[in-house]
C-alpha cells in the first residue's frame, strides 16, 4: 500500500471519527460500516504493479464514490451521512485543521493497539505475558481433560473482551473435552466436576445475550449436575443467579426450579431463598456470594416494599463484606446500588459522588459494564440539572471505550438518542422529538429497565406536548397495568405513573379526578420514603388545588416542599414548582384581597419573584414552552400593577424567543 495522504484516505479517516464519535444514527451506522469496508483492501503486501491504492475507486468522481452515504442517516433529522460528511470536510481548511484531526484519530485509535491498554478497556483477565505461561503449561499437558481448560481459559478471553460468538464456541469445545474426561479413568475422571461449571457460565453467557429461556435451561442444567456430584459451592452460585434470572426476567416461563427454597424442601418465598443463601455464605464461608446476595436482597426490598431505608442497611452490610474480605470485583456494584439508593432519597449529590467513585476511584479495575452504567446515569442526571449538551458530551467521548461490546455500545448510544429526545422536547422541535422517539424504539428489545422508563417518560410528555392528551393517558394506563401485572415490579415507577395520570386529568380540565390519585401516590411514596415521586405527587397536588380554586393550600404545601426540591438536580420539577406558587399568589389576591389593597400588591410581587424564578430555571433548561409562558405571565402582572415599562420589555423577550425558536426550526 503507497504510503501517501489521498484524497479517498482523508476522507474515510473523517468518516471513521464520526462513526467513533456517534453522528450517524442506529440505522445508518451499518450502511457507513459497509462503505468504509468496501473501500478499504486489506492486502498484506505491497501495492499492484501499477501502483493503484489500497483505497478503490480513486479514478471515479467524488459524488459516485459518496453516493451510497446520501441512503446512510446521521444523527441529525433530515440529513445523511454524507451531508454530515461534507459539513466536516468544509472545516478541514488547512493543515492545522488536518493535524488536529490526526491527534484525535491518535487518542482514539492508538490506544486500542495496545494489548495492555485494550485488556484494562475491555477487562480481559490476565496480561498477555501470564495468558501465554498458562497456555504454555495447558499445552504441555498430555491429559485430554487437562488440555480442554485452554479452551475455558479462551472462552473468558473472549467473552471478557466482547466476542460472544467466539467465546460460545470456546465453551462448547469446553463441555467437548469435559465430557471426554468423564468418560476416562485415571485422573481425568476429576474432570467431570468441572461439567457444572461450564453450565454455570453458559447460563450467565446467555444472560449476556438477553437470551434468557436458554440461561434458565442452562442454569437448571447446572443445578441438577452440581447436586448429583455434591458441589455446594457450584450449587450456592446457581441459586444465587437463578434468584436474579427470575427477578431479572419474572414474564419468562417458570424454570423447573423455579422456586429455590422448594428445590430444598422449605417453604416457597424469594425472602426464604436469600435467607437460606445467606446462611450458606456464611456457612461457607464464601463471602462474594454473600456480598451478592445482599444486594439482591436490597434490590428486593427497594421495588417491592419500597424500603429505600432498608435497602441502604442491606448495601452498606454488602459494602463492609467488600472491604473486610477485599472483594474489589463487587465494590463498583454496590457503589451503583448505593445511587441508586440516594436517588430515591432525593440526596442528587450523595448519589452523583456514588457514581463518580466508579470512575475516579476504582477506574480500569472496574468492569466496564459497570464503568458505562455509572457514566450514564452521571450523564442523565446532569442533563436533568439543565446541561443536556454537557451530559451529551460526555456520552460522545465515553462511546469510543465501548466500541465492540455490542450490548454496552447500545446502551450508550441509547442514552445518548434520550439526551436528544430530551433536549428537542425542551426546544419545542417535536418533529426531530419525533425522530429520536424512533430510532428508541428498537432499544426496547434490550430488556434494560433503566433505559426503558425513561423512554416511556419522555414519551409521555411528547404526547402532551402534542396536546394528544388520549394517547398519552392510554400509555400511562398500560404502563400502570403493565407493573401491576410483573413481579418483582418497582413500586417507584408504578407511583410515578400514577403521579403523571393525574396530571393528565388536570391538564384535561378534569382536576378532581386527579386529586384523588395524587393524593394516594403521595401518601404511598411519602411513606415508603421515595422522595423524588412524593415532590412529583406534591407538585401534581398543588396544580389540581389551584385548579380547586384552594390556593393558600397549594402555596403552603409547596413552600413546604420547595426547599427540598432545590437540593435535587430535577430543575424541570423546581421550575413548576415555583410557577405554581405563583399562580397560587395570584390567585390569592384575585379571592382574598381588597382591590388596590397593599394586601393585593404584595401577593402580586410575590407572584412575580416566583414566575421570575421559574422562568431562570426553565432558560437554564433551555425549556422554551416552560419560558414563553412564564414571560406571558410576566406581562400580565406588570400590566396589573400598571408597570406598562416592565410588560413591555416583557412582550419584547417573548417576541425574540418566538423568532429564535422559529429560526431553529429552518
Amino acid at each position: 500500500m503507497a504510503r501517501y495522504l489521498t484524497p479517498i484516505r482523508l476522507g474515510i479517516l473523517i468518516l471513521t471519527e464520526q462513526y467513533l464519535c456517534g453522528q450517524f444514527a442506529s440505522s445508518g451506522q451499518l450502511g457507513v460500516l459497509s462503505f468504509i469496508a468496501s473501500h478499504i483492501t486489506a492486502r498484506a503486501g505491497p501495492t499492484g504493479k501499477d501502483g493503484q491504492d489500497a483505497f478503490v475507486g480513486l479514478d471515479a468522481h467524488a459524488v459516485e464514490i459518496l453516493g451510497p452515504l446520501s441512503k446512510c442517516a446521521s444523527d441529525v433529522p433530515g440529513r445523511t451521512a454524507y451531508d454530515a460528511l461534507l459539513q466536516r470536510l468544509w472545516k478541514l481548511d488547512g493543515l492545522d485543521a488536518v493535524y488536529e484531526l490526526f491527534e484525535r484519530l491518535g487518542q482514539v485509535i492508538a490506544p486500542g493497539s495496545d494489548p495492555e491498554e485494550m485488556q484494562k478497556k475491555m477487562g480481559t483477565r490476565v496480561p498477555d505475558a501470564m495468558r501465554r505461561k498458562l497456555q504454555s503449561w495447558i499445552h504441555e499437558q498430555r491429559d485430554a481433560g487437562v488440555q480442554s481448560l485452554q479452551h475455558f481459559l479462551a472462552f473468558f478471553e473472549h467473552w471478557r473482551s466482547g466476542q460472544y460468538t467466539m467465546a460460545l464456541e470456546s465453551l462448547h469445545r469446553y463441555f467437548d473435552y469435559s465430557l471426554i474426561g468423564k468418560g476416562t479413568s485415571g485422573g481425568t475422571d476429576n474432570m467431570r466436576i468441572y461439567y457444572q461449571y461450564a453450565l454455570l457460565h453458559l447460563s450467565v453467557l446467555h444472560a449476556d445475550f438477553d437470551c434468557w429461556e436458554e440461561s434458565v435451561d442452562a442454569m437448571d442444567e447446572c443445578i441438577a449436575t452440581a447436586r448429583e456430584n455434591q458441589d455446594s459451592a457450584c450449587l450456592n452460585f446457581a441459586l444465587s443467579w437463578l434468584l436474579y434470572l427470575r427477578q431479572a426476567k419474572p414474564d419468562n416461563r417458570v424454570s423447573a426450579f423455579g422456586s429455590v427454597s422448594g428445590l430444598l424442601g422449605g417453604v416457597a418465598g424469594e425472602q426464604d431463598e436469600i435467607s437460606f443463601l445467606k446462611a450458606k455464605a456464611r456457612e461457607t464461608k464464601h463471602w462474594s456470594l454473600l456480598s451478592s446476595t445482599l444486594l439482591e436482597e436490597a434490590k428486593l426490598d427497594m421495588y417491592t416494599t419500597g424500603s429505600t431505608t432498608k435497602s441502604v442497611e442491606l448495601i452498606m452490610q454488602s459494602a463492609f463484606v467488600n472491604v473486610q474480605h477485599n472483594l474489589r470485583t463487587l465494590m463498583p456494584a454496590t457503589s451503583l446500588f448505593e445511587g441508586a439508593a440516594f436517588d430515591r432519597l432525593a440526596q442528587s449529590q450523595l448519589a452523583a459522588r456514588a457514581h463518580d467513585t466508579i470512575q475516579i476511584v476504582y477506574g480500569d479495575q472496574a468492569p466496564l459494564s459497570d464503568r458505562t452504567r455509572s457514566l450514564c446515569r452521571t450523564a442523565y442526571g446532569i442533563a436533568q440539572s439543565g446541561r443536556c449538551s454537557a451530559g451529551l458530551d460526555m456520552l460522545r467521548a465515553y462511546l469510543p471505550c465501548v466500541n465492540g461490546v455490542l450490548k454496552l455500545e447500545q446502551r450508550v448510544t441509547g442514552f445518548m438518542n434520550l439526551l436528544q429526545l430530551m433536549g428537542s422536547l425542551r426546544n419545542e422541535r417535536l418533529d426531530a422529538a419525533a425522530y429520536y422517539h424512533s430510532q428508541l424504539l428498537p432499544l426496547r428489545s434490550l430488556g434494560d429497565p433503566e433505559l426503558d422508563f425513561e423512554l416511556d417518560l419522555l414519551e409521555i410528555d411528547l404526547y402532551v406536548r402534542r396536546r394528544d392528551l388520549d394517547t398519552a393517558m392510554k400509555a400511562v394506563n398500560t404502563h400502570i397495568r403493565q407493573n401491576e401485572g410483573h413481579s418483582p415490579a418497582d413500586i417507584a415507577n408504578r407511583l410515578h405513573f400514577l403521579v403523571l395520570k393525574s396530571t393528565i386529568f388536570a391538564l384535561s380540565g378534569q382536576a378532581t379526578k386527579g386529586f384523588s390519585i395524587a393524593l394516594r401516590a403521595a401518601s404511598t411514596a411519602a411513606r415508603l420514603r421515595l422522595l423524588p415521586t412524593l415532590l412529583e405527587a406534591i407538585t401534581a397536588l398543588a396544580i389540581i388545588l389551584n385548579d380547586l380554586s384552594e390556593f393558600d393550600a397549594a402555596r403552603r404545601l409547596l413552600d413546604a416542599a420547595l426547599p427540598m426540591m432545590i437540593e435535587t438536580r430535577h430543575c424541570r420539577l423546581t421550575a413548576r414548582s415555583f410557577v405554581t406558587i405563583g399562580e397560587a399568589h395570584v390567585g390569592l389576591a384575585g379571592t382574598t384581597c381588597a382591590p388596590d389593597s397593599s394586601e393585593r400588591i404584595q401577593q402580586i410581587r410575590a407572584a412575580e419573584i416566583h414566575v421570575e424564578r421559574g422562568r431562570e430555571l426553565y432558560a437554564r433548561l433551555d425549556d422554551t414552552s416552560g419560558v414563553l409562558d412564564c414571560l406571558v405571565m410576566k406581562a400580565q402582572l406588570a400590566r396589573w400593577r400598571g408597570d406598562e415599562q416592565l410588560a413591555a420589555r416583557a412582550d419584547a423577550q417573548f417576541a425574540q424567543k418566538l423568532r429564535d425558536r422559529h429560526e431553529a426550526a429552518e
